[in-house]
């Protein structure tokens, strides 16, 4: 698997499961880390902006633009793509979350800074991350690809602060996942 330290807004640590629901077997944590992510990125005019993450979910609607794009890692030329410091683009300092704010880029006084992101002086940075395998589900609504682990659906309620204690198989997925879209939609652009 792929580099470890970001959190996703959904998941949390993104962890991959081998799934044994189907063979009546444990289900076993397979890896952790993910080698992509999928960032919506809010641009705020810098007296407006949210201050904490815990503000970001009232604040986003003032956001004067917004963007989602992907990133990752490309093994091959062992770099980021796009080139972006990756503790500050996947990671906010001290994320919790998987919300947190890019600083400006101060030329000469730091280097974890984005170095492909320009940031207006007047403006700031917030970013809702999200791993390769939570955005497809709970962001766009795509059907998941097979049937979601209940090992990564609790990590999600876990994560979110969600009840789990209904949710026993293969019955009771589609409502909790539909519960965890009603959710992430509060983290996302406003139309």
């Amino acid at each position: 698997m792929g580099v470890h330290d970001y959190q996703c807004s959904v998941c949390g640590p993104p962890t991959t499961y081998e799934c044994g629901e189907q063979t009546g077997q444990e289900c076993e944590e397979e890896g952790m880390g993910d080698d992509h992510a999928v960032l919506d990125l809010f641009f705020f005019a810098a007296g407006d902006a949210p201050t904490t993450a815990r503000d970001f979910e009232q604040a986003r609607g003032r956001a004067r633009r917004t963007e989602t794009r992907p990133f990752g890692y490309d093994w091959g030329d062992w770099e980021f793509v796009p080139s972006l410091n990756y503790r500050d683009v996947l990671m906010g300092a001290g994320d919790a979350t998987g919300i947190w704010r890019i600083e400006p880029s101060v030329d000469g006084a730091s280097d974890g800074s984005p170095v492909s992101l320009e940031i207006p002086p007047d403006e700031r940075v917030w970013v809702v991350n999200y791993c390769s395998r939570c955005h497809p589900v709970f962001v766009q609504g795509a059907p998941p690809d097979g049937e979601p682990c209940l090992e990564h659906l609790r990590a999600v309620a876990g994560n979110l602060g969600l009840d789990f204690q209904r949710v026993r198989g293969s019955a009771d997925k589609p409502a909790f996942i539909e519960a965890v879209r009603a959710k992430v939609a509060l983290r996302r652009p406003v139309p």
